[in-house]
């Protein structure tokens, strides 16, 4: 089975890079598949997603391993996703000042070809500091947001406004690699192409 190629199934760049530290070679192809965005589960969304998006690609590449994943924010039984502007950005830390929220990843690694698909997700708790408004400003000053759910990362200046956490810190940025890895050595996949 290692002969076959690794696709991670997403264009984020905090991904690739998580994924480089795994070790193995592979490629990348962005999904084009339209994210589920309730359910009576919130926490069952971020695996929904990861399954949609390794199927649109593994469409095109049935021979190939596909890694697709979805991280979400729950916050009060709500979903946070990327803030829409400064101002929404604004309000999730103000939000999220002095609390908890849950970062859930959901992982599908497949390959259509060998009927295999190992789904998963990953919970990780993190606590905010209580911040000020001038805490928020220059967090907001010094990292870009509007591409991040929750309109934060915790691996750029979290010492700004995370408290502390609980769980895997690669999920809290996007992808869960300790069970990842081990399923990477299950199916001996090095990438290969």
């Amino acid at each position: 089975m290692n002969d076959r190629r690794l696709i991670l199934a997403s264009a984020s760049p905090r991904r690739y890079e998580l994924l480089r530290r795994c070790g193995v070679e592979f490629s990348v192809q962005s999904a084009d598949a339209g994210e589920l965005t309730a359910a009576d589960d919130l926490g069952t969304l971020p695996q929904s997603n990861a399954l949609l998006k390794a199927r649109a690609v593994s469409e095109f590449f049935p021979e190939a391993w596909v890694l697709g994943a979805d991280t979400m924010i729950i916050f009060e039984n709500r979903a946070i996703g990327k803030p829409a502007d400064r101002d929404e950005a604004a309000g999730f830390l103000r939000a999220f000042s002095g609390k908890k929220h849950e970062v859930v990843t959901g992982i599908a690694l497949m390959c259509k070809e060998l009927n295999i698909c190992e789904l998963w997700s990953e919970v990780s708790t993190v606590k905010f500091k209580k911040l000020s408004e001038a805490a928020i400003r220059e967090y907001l000053a010094e990292v870009d947001v509007l591409d991040k759910a929750g309109a934060y990362a915790i691996q750029e200046r979290g010492e700004l406004i995370v408290e502390s956490f609980t769980g895997e810190v690669e999920n809290i940025i996007g992808l869960p690699l300790k069970k990842l890895q081990i399923l990477l050595t299950k199916y001996a996949i090095c990438g290969k192409s």
